[in-house]
């Protein structure tokens, strides 16, 4: 019996202290668990972008007039010039009382002036027909020693005089006959006016509408934009990127088109970048310098059906690739000693262990050293782990 009581006694006290052994034991904390692996990372600049038409002609109206009704629509495919437009010669205005009466007061006042140059003019006619025969009877007279050289000199310059009036005098009556006609041309009946040779455009290229500027029928002035034509078949992806990203794609760089409504993303290649950037101000307020990037469809047509001119795309460029690296997911990685760190997980406990972070994307990071390939890291680490604290996969 004494013996039984010691050994019940030493066992509650080993009961006992398990206990409190186990309940004031630091448990391990449970964490998501992640492996470091090895493989290729690529860096990308995605932002959104435009597809659109390569070379879109813009037709412009080449004569002011009254355009008809365009007799094609969006999409419709036109030839090589084919009728695009109509023009016909702008109608005048109508005169009011005043006008018409100043209008024709204008007339009457370039008739007269017509009758008053045709007045002179026959005058100087008459006037050169008189010395003519004076410069004939002086030079018979000098011939026959009657009249002086002087006299017969003076009658030739008064005919040089008198045929200059007639130049003068013609010159004269035609101005005034020009504008008799301009005085008339005023009173012309618009309809009569309007009865010309109507001027048709022709399109430039072959290809379909991509847009009209307006269908209806209107006044339009010389120079006036029509429509657009294009090959909707020879598209380009044009974005615009922040002038920083912009500096780090190179010319050939690959891309990726996804978005565009299709099942399977497509192939692209940035054929130029602009020299020259632009200011953009952004939906929160904040001016940005953005870079237009012009990129070249690989895909064929028939993997891009319906994709059309100013159709939206998200476009994602590779702008570095690191083959064969050692990838640590981004989420592990945080700042400590003012230096990238993560916890490894090592022999059920959590390290602290710093890196050396190279390239690094939204979810992956390239570890250059710190941490080798098959590692186990905790990934979203909270603010109860430490240096050794006991940890388990949750």
């Amino acid at each position: 019996m004494k013996w039984g009581r010691i050994v019940a006694a030493a066992g509650f006290v080993a009961a006992v202290a398990g206990g409190l052994w186990w309940a004031f034991s630091p448990q391990p904390l449970g964490v998501d668990i992640a492996r470091v692996e090895t493989g290729d990372l690529r860096i990308t600049v995605d932002e959104e972008g435009l597809a659109r038409v390569r070379d879109v002609y813009q037709v412009f109206a080449p004569v002011g007039g009254e355009l008809l009704r365009l007799p094609v629509r969006v999409g419709d495919r036109v030839a090589q010039g084919a009728v695009v437009a109509t023009i016909l010669p702008q109608e005048s205005g109508l005169l009011d009382p005043r006008s018409r009466a100043e209008a024709e007061a204008a007339v009457r006042a370039a008739e007269a002036g017509v009758m008053s140059a045709k007045s002179e003019l026959d005058i100087a006619l008459s006037e050169r027909d008189y010395w003519r025969t004076e410069v004939e009877r002086g030079e018979r007279l000098l011939e026959r020693g009657i009249a002086t050289l002087q006299a017969a000199q003076q009658a030739r310059l008064e005919l040089s005089r008198r045929e200059a009036l007639i130049v003068s005098g013609q010159a004269a009556l035609e101005m005034r006959t020009h504008q008799l006609e301009q005085a008339q041309a005023r009173l012309i009946d618009p309809a009569a006016a309007a009865d010309g040779e109507a001027r048709r455009v022709l399109a430039p290229v072959a290809g379909a509408v991509l847009g009209i500027d307006n269908e209806s029928a209107r006044s339009i002035m010389a120079g006036a934009p029509l429509l657009q034509i294009g090959e909707p078949d020879d598209l380009e992806i044009v974005v615009d990127l922040l002038s920083a990203d912009a500096v780090r794609i190179a010319p050939g760089a690959p891309a990726i088109i996804t978005g565009w409504g299709g099942p399977e993303p497509l192939a692209a290649r940035v054929r130029r970048i602009d020299p020259t950037g632009f200011t953009r101000v952004s939906a929160l307020g904040v001016e940005e310098q953005r870079v237009p990037v012009h990129l070249d469809l690989l895909a064929p047509p028939a993997a891009r059906p319906r994709l059309g001119h100013l159709y939206r795309v998200f476009v994602s460029i590779e702008a570095q690739r690191v083959e064969q690296a050692v990838l640590i997911p981004t989420a592990a990685l945080f700042r400590a000693d003012n230096q990238w760190s993560a916890f490894v997980v090592e022999a059920g406990r959590a390290v602290l262990r710093p890196l050396v972070i190279g390239a690094r994307t939204a979810e992956l990071a390239e570890v250059v050293a710190g941490v080798a390939a098959g590692a186990e890291v905790v990934v979203h680490p909270s603010d109860r782990l430490a240096d050794g604290t006991p940890v388990k996969p949750r």
